[in-house]
């Protein structure tokens, strides 16, 4: 097998190969522009599009053709003109000649403009500086030229956003100690401005954030306080005010939410990180230009997954990242950061031959001179990968390859090259190196509170213990980790459920917000009904032949109105037990899941949280069910809805009719989704607590479950003739807990006798029948 740096000669050989090519073919388009130039001219747009290609010698030769052929390259009344000059200017410093591209600088600051075209080449230098994001040298020369620029024409907005263009790119960077002396420079531009000071504290959150400072909580909590007065609304942000809303503001807030998310992952509260950053993900517009922000969040999502061990929600988050970049073209993007998060998660779910295939991608996509960090990581990481397949030429050969990438280290280069090196100095026989390597690479777990990291080491350790006979150490490391894989799950299954809940609450606002639109759209084509019947009765007092000509035309209008609405309605109906249908294969899917995941389970009582686990959500599947079968979208039939969830039950816990007799008393009622889904849970928790204790060791007795109506409550019985409530039965657990929740809701007293056994009585006073 060939290693990576075996391969990366003629890779490297291909690439020169090509760059000549291009170079050539590049000298082809310069004088074939230099004939049609006078023609077409050449826009600032596909211009900035060539700087982006690496074409450099194409843009400077256009622009001195330009100048040659007397194009008033220096009039400062052209804005296109200057924008060029820019241009110019960028693309002598990306090729090196930083004395040519000072002189056109300064030539530039020295020109008088005019108000609006100063703002004009503002705005375009701002813009301009979005498209090289992936070359930091050429992105802080656009943003301080920028800054210039506004301080002479006194834009002091413009001049805020240059900053926080600088900021962003300094984090991303992890140039955090140049951070403070932008911050102290917005809040010295902010002072005046209320919106301003608002965005300030946004920043300080970031930043705080970022250094991991407590302080970051106070600021966090002070932007999205104030979010509220400016969210959405029309805002002193940039040149114009009026061009940012809703949608920008949302993204905005979202990646603050995903920066606090992060910090909460670097405090080791994976749980509070995960919830942080599902709700980030509903706050990001769904929109094109957002993608990149989704995809981010997405990546973020999946790692948090990977180290709760949860490589199922981890992987499908990870699916939906690679949607997007393939939908929107973002090759690099797919094989760089989603390449190297898609390693991480395979990794954690034992995929080790195709994490080595994502993690070559990126290793070799990642460009060279923006971070080198980021190739000497993924090849510490194909090295552990190669380990973990029991490749150790391979292995050795590339911690080789990264030691010789010469670039400023880092904790997760250090953490990745201490645990490929213990695991190959454990292969190697070697157990003294191997321990010092791995508790090396604990030490960086442990130093950036990384809860995956940890459960990793713990695990390697483990391993090796084992592998050189050391039974109690082994023993040791085992248990701690099993204990910390089993902490994790559980956060990991509280965040899934969080993540479940946030998407259906996200699926009925979305059907909300359709709705209001179709009634909304309804109304409107009645008002223009309305408008138009009254213009043809002030028409008829001038001529009954033209009112009753008219009032035709309006019939048939009317007529073709109704049918189309009618058909509207229809395909709501059809989209709406569509929904339905899906909840219900999902929450069945997450039965399946349940069900399986018990399987692996060897405690008796983890077992039977997760069947009862698989009860409520089959209640909430059951419902979903009936919604999309009936003809009423809003209502369920409690007789059949009862009858399915009581069957269920006893099928679950294994009940046979001749055991224990079912008598019901359901009235013929139909009620409104929302009381529906709490009352189907107390109802699911009361009749699994009678079949689970009201009848031990197989012994035989009566179920009476009653629903009906009494003076304006409803009332919901459940009895059983067994051995009654005892003082262990009390213990308040998860399911009493559950209970009294679901109860409060629907505003129900709770009455329980046990004489002859155990009848619990709820009296409900706030519920609804479908409309």
């Amino acid at each position: 097998m060939n290693t990576l740096s075996e391969t990366s000669r003629p890779i490297t050989l291909n690439f020169i190969h090509e760059s000549m090519y291009m170079r050539l073919a590049s000298l082809f388009f310069f004088f074939l522009y230099s004939f049609v130039l006078s023609a077409n001219p050449i826009t600032p747009d596909s211009l900035l599009k060539l700087l982006q290609k690496n074409e450099i010698d194409n843009v400077i030769g256009q622009l001195t053709i330009s100048k040659k052929n007397g194009q008033k390259i220096n009039d400062p009344s052209s804005t296109i003109v200057l924008e060029k000059e820019v241009i110019l200017m960028l693309a002598y410093a990306m090729q090196g000649d930083s004395s040519t591209s000072l002189i056109l600088r300064e030539e530039i600051l020295n020109k008088k403009l005019s108000t609006v075209h100063a703002q004009d080449l503002i705005l375009f230098v701002y813009l301009s500086g979005y498209k090289f994001v992936t070359n930091p040298h050429v992105f802080f020369l656009i943003q301080q030229f920028g800054i210039d620029l506004s301080v002479k024409y006194n834009e002091p907005r413009a001049h805020f956003s240059f900053l926080q263009q600088k900021f962003t790119m300094l984090q991303m960077t992890s140039q955090v100690s140049n951070l403070p002396n932008i911050l102290l420079d917005m809040r010295a531009l902010s002072i005046s401005s209320e919106y301003l000071t608002y965005q300030t504290d946004m920043h300080y959150s970031l930043y705080f954030c970022t250094i991991q400072n407590d302080s970051c909580t106070y600021y966090f909590e002070k932007y999205m306080a104030a979010s509220s007065h400016w969210l959405g609304k029309p805002n002193p942000y940039f040149l114009n005010a009026e061009g940012y809303s809703l949608k920008k503001d949302s993204s905005i807030m979202a990646g603050v939410i995903t920066e606090y998310a992060k910090y909460y992952s670097h405090q080791g509260d994976l749980k509070q990180a995960g919830e942080w950053l599902i709700r980030s993900l509903q706050v990001i517009p769904d929109t094109p230009t957002m993608v990149l922000l989704q995809v981010r969040n997405q990546l973020a999502l999946a790692n948090i997954y990977a180290d709760l061990v949860n490589p199922f929600r981890a992987l499908l988050y990870l699916e939906k990242a690679i949607d997007l970049c393939e939908t929107n073209k973002l090759s690099r993007l797919r094989n760089t950061l989603v390449a190297s998060s898609y390693a991480y998660a395979l990794m954690a779910d034992g995929q080790f031959e195709k994490a080595a295939v994502e993690l070559r991608t990126a290793y070799y996509e990642y460009p060279r001179n923006l971070n080198c960090q980021d190739p000497k990581k993924e090849a510490m990481r194909l090295a552990l990968n190669a380990s973990f397949l029991n490749e150790f030429k391979l292995c050795e050969s590339m911690l080789d390859t990264a030691s010789q990438i010469d670039c400023r280290s880092s904790v997760d280069i250090q953490f990745y090259q201490a645990m490929a090196q213990g695991r190959l100095a454990a292969y190697k026989g070697s157990f003294v190196q191997a321990q010092s390597n791995l508790e090396r690479a604990s030490q960086h777990a442990k130093s950036t509170k990384s809860m995956g990291w940890i459960k990793d080491v713990l695990y390697q350790k483990y391993l090796c213990f084992k592998h050189f006979g050391k039974t109690q150490e082994s023993i040791d490391a085992l248990e701690s980790y099993t204990y910390l894989k089993d902490s994790l799950y559980r956060s990991g299954q509280d965040v899934a459920l969080f993540d479940i809940e946030a998407a259906y609450q996200k699926s009925i606002q979305d059907e909300t917000i359709a709705r209001l639109d179709a009634e909304n759209e309804a109304s409107m084509v009645m008002l223009s009904a309305q408008k138009r019947s009254l213009m043809i009765a002030s028409l008829a007092l001038v001529a009954l032949l033209i009112f009753l000509f008219l009032v035709w035309r309006l019939y048939k209008k009317v007529k073709i109105t109704n049918a189309q609405l009618s058909k509207v309605v229809a395909e709501k109906n059809i989209l709406l037990r569509e929904i339905h249908h899906r909840v219900k294969n999902n929450l069945q899917v997450i039965s399946s899941l349940l069900k399986l995941q018990s399987g692996y389970i060897k405690d008796d009582a983890a077992i039977q949280a997760i069947a009862e686990g698989r009860s409520r959500v089959q209640s909430m599947a059951l419902l979903h069910q009936n919604l999309y079968k009936e003809d009423n979208l809003k209502g369920v039939d409690m007789q059949e809805y009862f009858d399915n969830l009581i069957q269920g039950l006893f099928d679950t816990y294994n009940i046979s009719p001749e055991r224990i007799q079912l008598h019901k008393n359901i009235e013929a009622i139909s009620l409104d989704v929302d009381t529906v889904v709490p009352l189907g849970l107390i109802t699911n928790e009361l009749i699994s607590n009678a079949l689970k204790h009201a009848f031990p060791d197989n012994i035989a007795g009566n179920l009476y479950i009653a629903l009906f109506e009494q003076s304006g409550n409803l009332i919901l019985k459940v009895r059983d003739d067994g051995n009654g409530m005892t003082t262990q039965s009390t213990k308040e657990g998860f399911g009493s807990k559950l209970i009294q929740s679901l109860s409060q809701k629907l505003e129900a007293d709770i009455t329980t006798r046990s004489m002859q056994g155990t009848e619990i009585t709820l009296t409900i006073r706030e519920y609804r029948k479908a409309a």
